[in-house]
């Protein structure tokens, strides 16, 4: 079974339109959390009428401000690179929580050799 360019699977581990058309404002303003906008994206590569939908609200929302200035405005090449950034933002930001990780994991293990060695000196 398929949905919208999805497993049955995925659909249950995934966004549903409803969900995604809710949270269009917050991506357009940037305020979803990585796992949010992860799904949202996630979501916007496999569903044509959510494409479609965020595609008029980013009119509307970033649109229409320019054209009522005089602003030349290409939405689908405006549109684009908010859709990359956001992606490389996501990324940029789980490889710092990846490394955050890390780096607790080396200062727990320096602390904790530490401890050892000082109680086996003592």
């Amino acid at each position: 079974m398929r949905f919208c360019g999805l497993s049955f699977c995925a659909i249950l581990f995934s966004m549903d339109h409803k969900t995604f058309e809710k949270l269009i404002p917050d991506f357009l303003r940037d305020r979803l959390d990585n796992r949010t906008e992860r799904e949202f994206l996630d979501h916007y590569d496999h569903c044509r009428s959510c494409r479609e939908e965020l595609s008029i609200q980013f009119l509307v929302y970033a649109g229409l401000p320019k054209l009522e200035t005089g602003e030349t405005f290409h939405l689908q090449n405006e549109l684009s690179g908010r859709i990359e950034l956001a992606r490389e933002t996501n990324l940029r930001r789980r490889r710092l929580g990846s490394a955050a990780v890390v780096l607790e994991i080396l200062t727990l293990t320096a602390v904790g050799t530490c401890l050892i060695l000082w109680m086996a000196y003592r």
